[in-house]
């Protein structure tokens, strides 16, 4: 009999924990600002910075900003996350966001940019991180490419480099 109000409080704890959705609306939902955001104006450093610390993970955040600081990097070649250097108004409503699957804790979100004719095909990887689902890895699976923002040993090539021509740059009138 004493195992009863036991087995009722695990239940009722159990029954309080907040379950969370899977990452597909929060996916969606960061590419359609991302792309409607660049289409109005791609120099809008506060509305980027707040959609970015919304859905993207913090280390993304931040290897991505160390990359911008160096000079001549050819670590990102293409927005981030859309692999692309350039893009159409026209594709915000023809994006195609899957199905989340489980994938090493997180999750895994195959997706589709462009148009018919020429798609983008895109896998994106999330991870549940303060509270929410912010995407921490981006691939561009048409061309079986990543970019490498965690390859530590690019970053160091990229930051000697950046140094060794910093002069010639600092001498640039601005």
């Amino acid at each position: 009999m004493k195992a009863f109000p036991l087995i009722v409080l695990i239940l009722l704890i159990c029954g309080c924990t907040p379950s969370h959705r899977d990452s597909t609306q929060d996916v969606k939902q960061f590419y359609l600002s991302w792309m409607k955001n660049y289409t109005q104006d791609p120099d809008t450093p506060r509305e980027t910075s707040a959609l970015l610390q919304r859905y993207v993970a913090k280390e993304v955040i931040g290897r991505l900003a160390l990359i911008d600081t160096l000079y001549e990097q050819e670590i990102v070649q293409a927005d981030y996350f859309m692999y692309v250097q350039d893009y159409a108004p026209a594709w915000i409503p023809l994006l195609r966001v899957g199905q989340a699957q489980p994938f090493l804790g997180g999750e895994k979100l195959n997706l589709q940019l462009g148009t018919e004719s020429a798609p983008i095909q895109l896998e994106v990887y999330t991870r549940w991180e303060e509270g929410r689902w912010k995407i921490y890895r981006v691939r561009d699976a048409g061309r079986h490419y990543e970019q490498p923002i965690y390859n530590a040993g690019e970053i160091t090539r990229a930051r000697a480099w950046s140094a060794e021509i910093a002069p010639e740059y600092e001498k640039m009138p601005k």
